[in-house]
């Protein structure tokens, strides 16, 4: 940075030169230039800050006014070229303590020093990264993977999708129609998967890896390796951000033996279903006899403590969606959905009332109370009724399972409603020299991340990546990759697509602000960084337990020692909690 030249500026409105000696504050003050002002944030006031830079060659700036929540675009100045402090006199000292007393004047003396200090030693950021890559590696070829290549490619990004099996397309290419997307939202409509795998692979800035898996991903934003294995050959390369959209699971029915699944051939689930619907007529899977009539059930083991405790949202539009593919096939045919609640969120009212209004479609409220089989491979499905209050007993075809769907986070031996761990893993016990302990051993799942804290995303109850829901929904607690799709909460394809736009233009952004040295999440636009001052290293090993980045590791010794560089480390990471000065200095 050049010299440096200070300027304080006191405003004088608000009540504060009402509350305070204005000139025993410029005798503190001690700088080059000093002013006051009635109304710094006005036009006239803010343009007084602009000469001085302009003019007077000012590039550290103490304003000493409101609160820095306000006002922020009027003192707004190049953060790589100006320091800027912010001194609040309004609200914390004159809005909140008597005027014109020794203790408010000595209160408001010491916030102007301490702003003037940090000021002062403080200096411009100079981003650390110099060999950023803005690449974006996409995990997972479905619906949500595609649309997230297409997305970052179309915005001028370069794009490695990698996919674990051999074609492109996840469920989506699995299924026979698809829920509208477009308005009144009423009719359904054919998979647009195989446009959208041909416009990826005709994209010159999208590279695809099928039939490939993540054998290390290493580094941090701008600077990950990521080494991938396709047919027992390895293959390295550096990207800068990611997109995780590995997607969903059903849930296994065969843990569902009250409904039948397993002890009955005509006993289906809605995927199975889908695998009917594409052969072409609805038939019995038994004999191949056409169905005359399919019966769904509903919430099969979900918002169940024993099997899936949460609602998947998307059930229930796909068995409206279903009820209407034996329709099409047999208009004589009956369906019937024996529902816990109806469910059909967003933009999809017009769907259901489009299937309710359908003569062959019957919707009830109901708990099945037992499946049994008769000779002929009918199924006899005895319902309580609760809107009529009395037993109903239907004769079906077909029994359809509306199983759950399930982020493909979890592992295939783990139980859903038996997620403990905040990593997905195995509780181990261990001697140490303090005595027997008990650690966990993560299981690594799609992304192997070389971190000391686990191979994967941390979890929140259910499995699903841990992030804030409605403010941050892209964003896990690994900066600078992106959850988007059923991977991080059950959602339908168009739902999908749109998370994937949203995370592709989250992953665009971390790399933009990386490239300047400025955090992306969750305070945007933060230039704090650290420095570490390894020489003071106790060997507490709390940094490098706790750092979920792994910027820190230990050597043979146990002392700490730098793996990559930190200017992108956010400020909320466990090592730097509470340091919210620029161009800090971490003791560890």
């Amino acid at each position: 940075m050049s010299e440096s030249k200070l300027g304080v500026y006191i405003c004088t409105d608000c009540g504060i030169g009402e509350s305070l000696n204005i000139e025993d504050l410029q005798k503190i003050a001690k700088a080059q230039i000093c002013r006051t002002h009635s109304f710094l944030c006005s036009q006239e006031g803010a343009q007084i800050i602009r000469d001085d830079i302009n003019n007077e060659g000012v590039n550290k700036i103490v304003v000493a006014a409101c609160s820095q929540r306000v006002n922020y675009d009027v003192f707004d100045y190049d953060p790589l070229k100006y320091v800027t402090e912010r001194v609040n006199l309004r609200e914390h000292v004159v809005w909140s303590h008597p005027p014109n007393t020794e203790e408010t004047q000595a209160m408001a003396e010491d916030y102007l020093s301490l702003g003037i200090t940090r000021a002062s030693k403080s200096e411009t950021p100079e981003p650390k990264i110099t060999d950023l890559n803005k690449t974006i590696l996409v995990v997972g070829g479905g619906v949500t993977g595609l649309t997230a290549a297409i997305e970052a490619a179309k915005a001028g990004s370069q794009v490695v999708l990698v996919e674990k099996e051999a074609e492109l397309g996840g469920w989506s290419k699995k299924m026979y129609k698809i829920l509208p997307t477009k308005a009144p939202f009423a009719e359904l409509e054919k998979p647009a998967i195989d446009s959208k795998i041909a416009e990826a692979e005709g994209n010159e800035n999208i590279k695809i890896y099928t039939a490939t898996t993540i054998r290390k991903i290493s580094g941090e934003p701008g600077m990950y390796d990521v080494t991938v294995e396709k047919g027992g050959s390895e293959e390295t390369f550096t990207i800068g951000a990611i997109i995780y959209a590995i997607g969903w699971k059903p849930y296994d029915a065969s843990k569902l033996d009250n409904l039948g699944y397993g002890k009955f051939k005509n006993v289906v689930t809605n995927v199975e279903m889908e695998e009917i619907a594409l052969n072409g007529k609805i038939a019995r899977p038994s004999d191949g006899k056409p169905a005359q009539s399919v019966v769904f059930v509903q919430c099969a083991g979900q918002r169940d403590e024993a099997h899936v405790p949460y609602c998947s949202s998307v059930c229930c539009n796909v068995s409206l969606k279903q009820a209407m593919y034996v329709r099409e096939s047999n208009p004589d045919a009956g369906a019937y959905i024996i529902y816990k609640d109806m469910r059909t969120p967003g933009l999809y009212e017009n769907f259901y009332k489009a299937a309710q209004d359908d003569e062959g479609i019957f919707l009830a409220k109901g708990e099945i109370l037992g499946i049994e089989e008769e000779a002929d491979g009918s199924l006899l499905v005895e319902v309580n009724n609760l809107l009529l209050g009395k037993t109903v007993r239907i004769k079906a075809d077909i029994v359809v399972l509306a199983t759950g769907m399930l982020t493909n986070m979890i592992p295939e031996d783990y139980e859903v409603n038996n997620l403990t761990p905040e990593y997905i893993g195995t509780i181990t016990k261990k001697e140490t020299t303090d005595g027997v302990t008990e650690e966990l051993e993560p299981v690594p799942i799609s992304l192997n991340l070389s971190y000391r804290q686990g191979p994967e995303m941390p979890h929140l109850k259910y499995g699903f990546p841990d992030s804030h829901f409605i403010c941050f929904p892209y964003e896990t607690r690994r900066t600078g990759i992106y959850a988007a799709g059923a991977v991080r909460h059950p959602m339908d394809a168009l739902q999908a697509s749109a998370d994937a736009a949203g995370a592709a233009l989250k992953a665009i952004q971390c790399l933009e602000l990386t490239s300047q040295g400025k955090a992306v999440h969750p305070r945007s636009g933060d230039q704090t960084f650290p420095e570490f001052r390894l020489e003071s290293c106790t060997q507490c090993r709390r940094c490098t337990v706790e750092c979920p980045f792994g910027v820190l590791d230990e050597d043979e010794k146990g002392r700490s020692i730098h793996t990559v560089a930190a200017a992108v480390v956010p400020v909320w990471a466990p090592v730097l909690r509470g340091s919210l000065i620029s161009r800090i200095t971490v003791l560890i």
